[in-house]
This record gives C-alpha cells, structure tokens and sequence, in this order.
C-alpha cells in the first residue's frame, strides 16, 4: 500500500479496522500499528483509534486492563490546575502524567459512553492509590466523583465533534451522574451529538438540561423504559431534524405521552429495533420510510397489533429481522407482500414451533416477492421440487441462503427427507454471486446429485462456496473434501463423525 495515498482513501481503509466493523473486537492493535508507519498514517489512523476508546475497550472483557494506560493519558491532557487538585501522596502516577500530553486526544472523541467512562476511573483509581484497600467506600465514590467531574469537564472543552452520547448507568449508580450540561462549554460540545442512548428511567432532570442543547439528534436508543419520562419526552420533542431510528426496549404498554411524541415524529423514522412488549410496533404503522426493521425474540406479539402492522405498506423496506413469538409464516408472508420487492435482507428466525403446512405458500410468497434478495435465513419448501430453481431463477442477486426449517437441527432426524431431485432440477440456476449455502437439519442428498450440484457450481460461481448441511455417510463427506481441494466449497463443511456424535448426544 502506498504511503502516497490521500487521506480521504486511508480513512476508508482504516475504518475497517474500527470497533463497530469488528464487533467491538481487538482490532485496535492493527491502527496503533498503522499509527507508526509515517506521519499521514498516523493522523488518518489517530482518528478512528481514539474516536472512542473507552467504548470499545471497556466492551470486551478481556481488554479491560488495558483502560488503566488509557486513563493515564487522559489524565495526562486535565489543566495544570486540574492536576494539581488531584495529586497528593496516596495517588501514584508516573512522571510523564504530569506533562502535557503532546497530541490532543480528547479533541479526537466522537462517542461518549458515560458509564463506561465511569468504571474505568474506577478501576483506574484502584491502581493509581497506594492504600485504595484501606480507603473507606465513600472516600472511594468520593475520588472516583472527583475525577469524572475533571475529565467530564475536559471532554466538553475539547469535543467539538462528538456524535455519540450513551448514559446507561446501573441501578446502584445512577444517582450519581453528573449534569453534563451545566459545565463550561457544554453547548458547544453536545449541540453536535446526533445519537443519543439511555435508560429511560434515567434522571428526568437530566433529560430536560440536555434538551436545551441537543437539538440535532437523528438516532434515539431508549433502554428500560418503565414510563413516561417528562424530560425524555422533552429531549424527543425539540429536535430540529427528523427522526432517522429508534431502538426502545419497553417494560410498560402504558405509556401514553411517549407513545404521542413518537408517533408524531414517526413519519421520518428509516429505521427501528424492538424488544420488550409489542404495544411499541402500534408506533410505526404510518412509517413510511422505514428500510430497517428488527424485532426481538422477547417480543410475544398479540394478533390485532401484529395484523394492523402487516396490513400497512413498506415500499422502502430493505432489511427485515424477525425474531417473534405467536405468529404464523403466512403473517409474515403479508407483511412481505407490503415490501412490494423492496427487501434485499430477509432473516426469520422463530420463537416458537412452526405450523409446516405452511411451508409452500410461503415459499411461494418469497419466490414472487423478494426479487432482490441477497440474504435469506430462515423457513424454505427445499422438500418442493421446483421450489429451489424457482427461487434462485427469481432472486438472481441471492448471496446467502440459509434455510432451517426447525426450531432444533434435530427435529426431523426420523424422518429424514431427500432432496437430491430439489438440488439436480435447481443446479443451472444457481445464482452466479452465491457465498453461501447453509440447509440445517436432516436432509438427504444423494452421492450423484451431490456431485452433479457441486461441478455445475464449480462452472457458474464467482467465488468459493461455503456449502453446508448434514453429510449422512462418510462417502458423502469424502465428496465435500475433494471439492474442498478444488477449492470450489470452502474447507469448513460439516464433518460426518462430528454430527454423529452431537446426535448421540442430543439423543
């Protein structure tokens, strides 16, 4: 890679290496050794890797440790002034915390997670005291206070372009968040923030001082919510642009001035994840903008909601996850209809059992229904003979296909059914961009049409196929490994003996 690229295509590279493309993984080291390889590198990969490093390093257990050195350069940044309030003999730090830090690293924060920021102080402090063991516990809350406040205060002088701002504090702690907004220079820093997270059981207080600055959010994630909330409700009320997404976790089917608030602002939402209890779907029904949809498998949904939701229409849908319980495939079915084609992301995984009788309507709803199609997991008619061609014939963009029938893997082991004629009849039309071929539970495929299936797939895909399902010998098996090393399946096929055992076992 060259050291000449501009800086706009080295950011593009770099962010694939941050926390939200990575699951929150260590990828951090990858951009700190990005960091030394010259200067541009290093200002591009900066940005990313102190975006929000508390965030992403307090996420993952096993990199937690590494919060202490990150507290240390933050607190290497605080005011000569700030500094001087907090040293005394007890409090161990190493001589370059009291020089200035030579980067600004707080200016570089865009998310702001409060209580991720609180319990690294926390354990930052338990490794900064000599005699922390024999501190009493209000001492400790006391520091621990001490040290938010000055670091807070820092964020706010120095984020110019935060984004994020989460406030998920536990139960025991709550009482103890400080009033962002009434520090100095707090308009300027929160009046950027476009995503805003809490637990809507949160100060009501609070709520309404963060109202008088944070006008611009497009992205709301309300955890816990219990009740109405009059300073949530506020924060909702007053922003200036539209409602882009809402992810609400609710507790409580009665909460009507919340439920007002959004339905007024519902029009705009592209996107919502629920859990919780399904009187929250009843929100959305005239959404229509929506292209996201996610509801959680929590979510037990009740027939004259879920029929009212189904009913109205979704042109703009792209991505639909459903994960419900009390509700049928044909149900499903009509809310796919109300897509008008429009689903390119498709993913259905029950709760509960699923009436198989269903099957070929279904099946024929997402055949004429999801023309563009590149990911499909859930219930499929393999068992149709035609029905496989068909849908590869009709969703010619068709990445990943997933099919599970079953709520366990092992449901239909006494039964097993052949498919060999679903996959012979379909082979010719496999789609050319196809990844990924995943059918989970016991089917039966025969040696020739495993052969024949697998050469037509060697012809017609563009990449390696990760082909799974459940060998029923060990000459089937044989076959996935010799098309393994012709690298037209990927080597991570499902082995006989394996399947064997977790079968005795489940069994």
């Amino acid at each position: 890679m060259s050291p000449r690229l501009p800086p706009e295509c080295l950011l593009c590279i770099f962010e694939h290496f941050g926390p939200r493309n990575n699951d929150w993984g260590d990828s951090f080291k990858s951009l700190h050794a990005c960091i030394l390889v010259n200067r541009k590198w290093c200002e591009s990969a900066l940005t990313i890797l102190w975006r929000e490093p508390i965030e992403w390093l307090h996420s993952k257990e096993q990199n937690r440790s590494r919060l202490v050195p990150l507290m240390t350069i933050y607190i290497s940044c605080l005011p000569q002034d700030s500094k001087s309030q907090i040293l005394d003999s007890e409090l161990q730090l190493p001589d370059s915390t009291l020089k200035s830090a030579f980067i600004d690293y707080p200016s570089l924060l865009k998310g702001f997670d409060y209580q991720s920021l609180y319990l690294a102080i926390g354990l930052w402090l338990s490794k900064s005291y000599k005699q922390e063991k024999n501190m009493l516990i209000t001492e400790i809350k006391f520091r621990q206070l001490q040290f938010m406040k000055l670091v807070c205060k820092l964020f706010m002088s120095k984020c110019k372009n935060l984004k994020r701002f989460s406030i998920f504090m536990k139960a025991g702690i709550k009482d103890e968040v400080l009033h962002l907004p009434l520090l100095p220079d707090a308009e300027e820093c929160l009046s950027n923030i476009t995503e805003f997270s809490c637990k809507g059981c949160l100060s009501s207080e609070f709520m309404y001082l963060a109202s008088q600055y944070c006008r611009n959010i497009k992205r709301f994630n309300i955890e816990c919510c219990c009740m109405d909330n009059g300073g949530l409700i506020k924060l909702i009320e007053v922003q200036k642009v539209p409602l882009d997404c809402i992810l609400m976790n609710m507790r409580n089917n009665k909460i009507p001035l919340l439920e007002n608030v959004i339905r007024k602002r519902s029009h705009s939402v592209t996107e919502i994840r629920l859990f919780g209890l399904e009187n929250s779907l009843d929100f959305f029904r005239e959404s229509k903008n929506l292209e996201k949809i996610k509801l959680s498998p929590t979510m037990r949904i009740e027939e004259p909601i879920w029929e009212n939701f189904i009913n109205c229409s979704f042109p703009k849908l792209r991505e639909l996850i459903v994960r419900p319980k009390n509700c049928s495939l044909l149900q499903l079915g009509a809310l796919i209809k109300n897509t008008h084609g429009s689903l390119e992301y498709l993913e259905i995984n029950f709760a509960d059992s699923i009436n198989e009788e269903e099957f070929p309507m279904f099946t024929e709803i997402l055949i004429n229904n999801c023309k563009n199609l590149y990911y499909y997991y859930g219930p499929f008619d393999i068992e149709g003979v035609e029905m496989l061609q068909l849908f590869f014939q009709k969703c010619p963009k068709l990445e990943y296909l997933i099919i599970r029938n079953s709520k366990s893997d092992f449901d239909h082991v006494k039964n097993g059914v052949d498919i060999s004629n679903s996959l012979l009849q379909s082979e010719s039309f496999v789609p050319i961009n196809l990844t990924s071929f995943q059918i989970v539970g016991n089917y039966i495929i025969s040696i020739e049409a495993l052969k024949s299936f697998l050469q037509e797939c060697a012809t017609r895909l563009f990449k390696v196929l990760e082909f799974k399902f459940a060998p029923q010998s060990l000459d089937i098996e044989l076959i996935m490994e010799n098309f393994a090393n012709q690298n037209v399946i990927k080597s991570n096929y499902n082995k006989y003996e394996e399947l064997l055992e977790s079968f005795l076992n489940y069994m």
